[in-house]
């Protein structure tokens, strides 16, 4: 799109479409609001009048109704992709086609995995589990780990009904490692047993949603926290997709 290519050649273009959107101004205003030189302002409006984006009325130039709808646009894209990129080590490690909407993602906590807080997702996916109060709780793992065993126990105990749903392979070793604990586990919770990959790991409360991100090695690289409606809806049809394509697990 020639308008697209328009903004794209020029980070000025940009930064001035940006700025008369929230303050009109003459050349001179511009410019020592933009820290530039007064003809680059200038040049730049000319180009902005061409394309009747913007126009001379009041002793200052103004955005047409066609240039704010470009400078929405633009501001809306700019902020796009920034929650892509701050959600990005969540979302490298999820297929494309259970990847949620990098729209519901907006007031997302996002923790990740670093060479320095190595641990830092699992930290907050516990902390949080025993923060937020709920009444049922439904999990999808990819994987079965024994560091979240502690605060789910704490929330069956309570009397938190919970669901989980594991790979097949997630089952038999949770098994074979420690029978009579396996089956306290299936007395205390439902569990389902499915023959096939979970893409992403989930935890729905009664209203609010964690999103883990596994490596291929079975490690948490990523949590994300959102209460977004939408990205709840989302995670519960994941959810209940992969729950009713599962077998229960009765011992």
């Amino acid at each position: 799109m020639d308008a697209a290519r328009f903004l794209a050649g020029s980070p000025d273009r940009r930064r001035l479409l940006a700025h008369l959107r929230e303050q009109p101004g003459s050349p001179r205003d511009v410019a020592d609001a933009l820290d530039t030189s007064r003809r680059s302002v200038q040049r730049n409006l000319a180009e902005l009048r061409d394309r009747g984006w913007a126009e001379r009325r009041d002793g200052g130039y103004h955005l047409t109704t066609a240039g704010a709808l470009v400078a929405q646009a633009h501001a809306d894209y700019r902020d796009a992709l920034a929650v892509i990129d701050e959600a990005a080590p969540f979302l490298r490690e999820v297929a494309a086609e259970h990847a949620p909407d990098p729209a519901w993602l907006g007031d997302a906590a996002v923790v990740t995995a670093t060479a320095e807080r190595p641990q830092a997702p699992v930290s907050h996916y516990v902390q949080r589990v025993r923060e937020r109060e709920t009444t049922t709780v439904r999990m999808l793992a990819p994987v079965l780990s024994r560091i979240f065993h502690e605060p789910h126990a704490e929330l069956v105990l309570s009397g938190v009904d919970t669901e989980l749903v594991l790979p097949a392979d997630g089952v038999e070793t949770a098994r074979s490692m420690n029978p009579l604990e396996f089956r306290v586990v299936v007395r205390a919770i439902d569990l389902y047993r499915h023959d096939g990959p979970v893409p992403v790991g989930l935890t729905l409360g009664d209203d609010w949603v964690l999103a883990g991100a596994y490596d291929d090695d079975g490690q948490l690289r990523a949590v994300v926290e959102c209460d977004h409606p939408e990205l709840f809806d989302w995670a519960e049809s994941l959810y209940e997709d992969h729950r009713s394509k599962s077998e229960p697990v009765r011992s």
